[in-house]
């Protein structure tokens, strides 16, 4: 497992957001024709993993700069590396 975990080229931004918005976020990213997806790291917390390719992470930090007009609450935490996750 380890070996294929090393082959997986993805950037992943980490958010944070008030739980109430994580639907309408998910819903916002699952509109971008294949730009992202996004996984909640944990029921409640309202921390939210947004995987990206790497030719489109630029793309996606735009992206959800504008996100923050629309979405009450939203922080970008920061980019996270994918051991930190449990996938």
């Amino acid at each position: 497992m380890s070996e294929r975990r090393s082959e997986i080229k993805a950037r992943i931004l980490t958010v944070r957001l008030p739980i109430s918005e994580v639907g309408f976020l998910n819903s916002l990213v699952d509109g971008l024709d294949r730009v992202a997806l996004t996984r909640t790291r944990r029921k409640g917390e309202g921390i939210v993993d947004i995987i990206a390719s790497p030719d489109r992470f630029d793309e996606l930090l735009d992206i959800v700069e504008g996100f923050k007009k629309h979405v009450k609450g939203l922080e970008v935490v920061g980019e996270s590396r994918f051991e930190e996750l449990n996938f």
